[in-house]
């Protein structure tokens, strides 16, 4: 356990409840209402503060022209305490289980030219948060972020992983990049100690490595990017007990993606050079690996391939018997019918330079495959989960939107496959939940002490469900829409074959194809969702568990409408525009990034507009 700990004056009135178990009526936090973990009061990792920091904990917001237009990095009526937040993970540590950590894509200093990875804590099993950032962000002053091998290069860290090992150390991963200039895409892993900070920090920072480096190529499609990351700890008690493993998919720009893995065995200190998994001319192009870890201390490497010619898109693993030091070749898994929703070769559709055939708004909903084992040993095999087509779904399409593949379009299940025999066999794919009705899709799994779990986004309470229109879509193009289409479900096993009935965790649904990006002009809500389960005593082996999970949400975007348009869609957000058109100012005032002429960029980019958040929520497994 985890000495005394000291907690922010912000979070002492967040009383520790009792979180009601599965089955009853009250779901989603001791209160029957979700944890909302972005939007909180930023600090910094070393209790100091910087332009960022104050930025981020800025919330106003003012429709007028900028009017500071000489400052083309910020605008100065605006903060930027209600922007984007997505590509959640939510970890438990297992030596304070009350202890939770989370990360996601952060957009709140998107005004200051920068967009970057957050960080957020909860000292009472998540039902209170503070927020923060990884260090080395451009504006961080602390010695500890300048020094980091991200400051100064790098603009942009996203792709938010984390693990924590069984002493309480934890492990933060990413990439970092420059969306303008050289590129220089990199794949990091942050190290944070087991000492609680006197600002309320669980953990002290300690040190970032890059262990995946790109090139300064200029354009985000040129040269080698570092793409896709995954983290795992290897917490068996076992002889590998503490590694580190990253992987990764290394992006060429010319379709033979591979999967690329580093270790650590000193704790992040020191990452091993990086060694290919996949074999672009036996397994063809991939992505969306991830890392399991049996109670024997074999790693897993799971992914997914792309398909080439006439192939399919399959599933794919390595193997390693010697704690990562040695990976076996990949060997196919299976093949699967691929969920992917797109119109005439477009799967961002929106407005402007994104508008597609059928004026369908829709976002990506790419395949990435997560796989998990039970580190305890309780329950045996890798287990992965991965969104499908559910066979006799499928049905011609009627109009150019697509779903399965040319002209078709079905519906996406979520499920489950394993092993139990080190890889030389794997179940037959069981739907977790095989409802009617809905899309599901964003699922994350986890296994521990002889349970496993999983979450995942569901688009069964939409109204305007069906299989011939993307999630939150109506028949017709120009319509009023929803805020409910999408829900966070949640399902566990006892023994990784029978599931039980699924549960709706989030009290509030949303609508997840608000057009937030792209200069308002495309929905995004990133690429996955994520879940942990830990024990509730740390020192009861045989305490219940607690699941714990994380979800992109929307529930708090403003919706409005776009002056640029001449019918609204549905899917515009609250956001503020001056036609240049009828006014003297000229065009080439104000930050580049606030124009688009003929009008001028979004005047209130702290509005509401932007407001996309992630929640979470935890359940008590029975």
């Amino acid at each position: 356990m985890r000495r005394v700990l000291v907690v922010l004056a912000s979070l002492l009135f967040g009383a520790i409840l009792a979180v009601p178990a599965i089955g009853q009526t009250s779901i989603g936090g001791s209160d029957g209402t979700d944890d909302k973990v972005t939007g909180r009061t930023y600090v910094r990792h070393d209790g100091g503060t910087d332009a960022g920091i104050r930025h981020c904990n800025n919330d106003a917001t003012n429709r007028a022209e900028d009017n500071d237009p000489d400052d083309n990095d910020v605008d100065s009526n605006d903060g930027g305490s209600r922007r984007q937040a997505n590509e959640p993970y939510s970890v438990v540590d297992p030596t304070d289980p009350k202890t939770v950590v989370a990360g996601w894509n952060d957009y709140c200093l998107s005004d200051l030219g920068a967009g970057w990875q957050g960080f957020a804590f909860s000292r009472d099993r998540g039902e209170t948060w503070t927020n923060s950032l990884v260090p080395g962000y451009p504006q961080d002053t602390s010695a500890e972020g300048k020094a980091s091998p991200l400051y100064g290069d790098h603009t942009d860290a996203g792709d938010p992983i984390a693990a924590f090992d069984n002493s309480g150390k934890l492990f933060v991963g990413g990439i970092a990049f420059n969306r303008e200039g050289a590129v220089n895409g990199d794949v990091y892993v942050a190290t944070y100690g087991a000492k609680d900070q006197d600002n309320g920090y669980p953990v002290n920072y300690l040190r970032t490595r890059i262990v995946g480096e790109g090139t300064p190529t200029r354009g985000l499609g040129g040269g080698i990017f570092q793409d896709k990351p995954m983290l795992e700890v290897d917490r068996t008690g076992g002889r590998y007990d503490g590694n580190v493993y990253v992987c990764w998919s290394r992006f060429t720009g010319g379709g033979q993606n591979r999967i690329l893995f580093s270790r650590s065995t000193d704790a992040g200190r020191t990452f091993s050079s990086p060694v290919s998994l996949s074999t672009p001319g036996l397994i063809g192009s991939v992505q969306g690996c991830d890392v399991a870890i049996e109670h024997d201390g074999d790693v897993y490497i799971t992914y997914r391939t792309f398909p080439v010619g006439n192939d399919s898109t399959s599933l794919a693993f390595n193997r390693s018997t010697d704690g990562g030091a040695n990976f076996g070749k990949p060997h196919l898994i299976r093949n699967i019918r691929e969920y992917y929703p797109s119109d005439s070769g477009a799967r961002d559709c929106g407005d402007g330079p994104y508008v597609c055939p059928t004026e369908y708004v829709f976002h990506r909903v790419p395949l990435e495959p997560r796989s998990t084992s039970d580190q305890s040993g309780e329950l045996p095999g890798v287990y992965l989960t991965y969104n499908a087509i559910r066979p006799g779904s499928t049905e011609p399409s009627k109009t150019s939107f697509t779903s399965t593949g040319a002209e078709t379009v079905g519906q996406s299940l979520v499920y489950v496959i394993r092993t139990t025999n080190n890889g030389r066999s794997w179940s037959t794919p069981k739907a977790v939940d095989a409802n009617a009705k809905g899309h599901q899709f964003f699922s994350d799994i986890d296994a521990f002490r002889g349970q496993v779990a999983v979450v995942w986004q569901d688009s069964r309470t939409d109204p305007a469900y069906s299989v011939q229109r993307p999630i939150g879509n109506t028949a017709a193009a120009v319509s009023p829409r929803g805020t409910n289409e999408v829900n966070s479900f949640f399902s566990h096993s006892g023994n990784g074959t029978n599931w039980a009935d699924s549960r709706k965790v989030s009290s509030t649904g949303h609508q997840s194809e608000y057009e937030m990006f792209g200069s308002r002009d495309i929905p995004f809500q990133g690429d996955y969702n994520w879940i942990s389960l830990a024990n509730t005593d740390p020192d009861d082996p045989d305490s219940p568990l607690r699941a714990y999970m994380s979800w992109t949400d929307n529930r708090n975007v403003v919706p409005g409408t776009d002056p640029r348009e001449e019918e609204q869609d549905g899917f515009d957000v609250r956001q503020c525009r001056t036609d240049l058109g009828k006014n003297t100012q000229s065009r080439d005032d104000g930050p580049l990034a606030r124009r688009d002429a003929p009008f001028t960029g979004d005047n209130c980019g702290n509005g509401g507009g932007l407001d996309q958040d992630i929640y979470g929520s935890s359940l008590l497994l029975p």
